[in-house]
């Protein structure tokens, strides 16, 4: 069976490659191992353009968020399913912190993001005296109906096997892969935190960092608002929300811990008063590189071999246009990588 490319794992790097292959006239096949816990599964996939620790916006949100609406409209078209919620995000303030915000806001023009007036807040079950800053082009992508929508897309064409990748079977030669009974031009890697045992890119650095995350379900709140301090609480309709996330750089099990439940609730009491009961607490890893930024391309010394990973904690923003910038590398279609997120970096004889 031939095909253009493989795509190992289908997480949220390898939907978003996937599609922007296919729109390209591309065919793809995708090899997803069914053991390894996918990140994006437990990501409550919040779009968030700024950086609330030193209120900036953040790195290429003008252009990843022109990119991002256009793929979310895409997939939800083709899928015929909604997977982009507008949502605004209510920032806490604490004493002192509604001058800083307002200069912020003017001083370094970020009132497409941004309103510059802090508010108070309506809600008898959130404590914020000293009002919260609004946040107006945020939201969240449901990427659990995203990977499934392909995952069925996927399976209808016979297009994708559940089952772990023995690296040491790949066959290289100059211009193809072979793999098994399939044949391709390229194998591109989009295996997640799985990476790291990957024997291709041990040069590369990754700093890996779990997450985890809880529902809760509540009979008292009813926002439909990301509210942010410290952590979030997001809506996710039927009065259901995400609690989260804690940052782990040294536990990289996916089990949830208890002590990660015991911070999440310990930082929520100290600003919402709402009853609620636990209904699910999950944990993930995030892939993740030393300097932040994702890492794409082609092997130096196996082109046949590419790599689209990293996107870490801001995936939903990242994904859309480094899937598109590498897709349309990948096809020739005059378009280079850009050096921060380049695989060449880790690579000094090719920077």
């Amino acid at each position: 069976m031939k095909f253009d490319y493989l795509i190992i794992g289908q997480g949220l790097a390898g939907t978003l490659l996937v599609h922007a292959l296919r729109k390209r006239g591309k065919s793809c096949m995708v090899l997803d191992n069914p053991e390894q816990p996918k990140a994006s599964e437990v990501a409550a996939g919040v779009i968030n353009p700024v950086v609330f620790r030193r209120l900036t916006k953040s790195w290429l949100i003008d252009e990843l968020y022109l990119q991002l609406l256009s793929t979310y409209a895409e997939l939800e078209h083709e899928f015929g399913t909604r997977l982009f919620y507008p949502l605004q995000i209510k920032k806490v303030l604490g004493k002192g912190e509604n001058e800083f915000w307002r200069k912020k806001v003017a001083d370094d023009k970020l009132q497409n993001y941004l309103l510059q007036e802090p508010e108070p807040i309506s809600s008898p079950y959130i404590e914020a005296p000293f009002g919260v800053g609004t946040v107006i082009q945020s939201g969240r992508v449901d990427l659990s109906q995203l990977i499934e929508s392909m995952r069925q897309q996927l399976q209808s064409e016979n297009c994708i096997r559940f089952e772990k990748v023995a690296w040491n079977k790949l066959t290289l030669q100059e211009n193809r892969v072979i793999y098994q009974d399939l044949e391709a031009q390229k194998v591109i890697f989009c295996e997640g935190h799985a990476v790291s045992q990957n024997p291709f890119f041990k040069n590369l650095q990754f700093k890996h960092t779990k997450g985890e995350m809880l529902r809760i379900k509540t009979t008292t709140y009813n926002e439909n608002f990301i509210l942010n301090k410290a952590m979030f609480l997001m809506p996710e309709g039927e009065q259901y929300y995400r609690l989260g996330a804690t940052y782990d750089w040294n536990d990289l099990s996916t089990t949830p811990q208890e002590h990660a439940r015991i911070e999440l609730t310990e930082k929520l009491s100290t600003f919402f008063t709402g009853t609620y009961e636990v209904v699910d607490h999950q944990a993930g890893i995030r892939p993740t590189t030393h300097d932040r930024r994702p890492v794409l391309g082609l092997h130096p010394h196996f082109p046949q071999l590419g790599i689209f990973n990293g996107l870490g904690s801001k995936g939903t923003m990242l994904g859309p246009y480094f899937a598109r910038q590498f897709a349309r590398f990948l096809c020739d279609e005059d378009q280079a990588i850009q050096p921060e997120v380049n695989i060449n970096r880790y690579f000094p004889e090719r920077k």
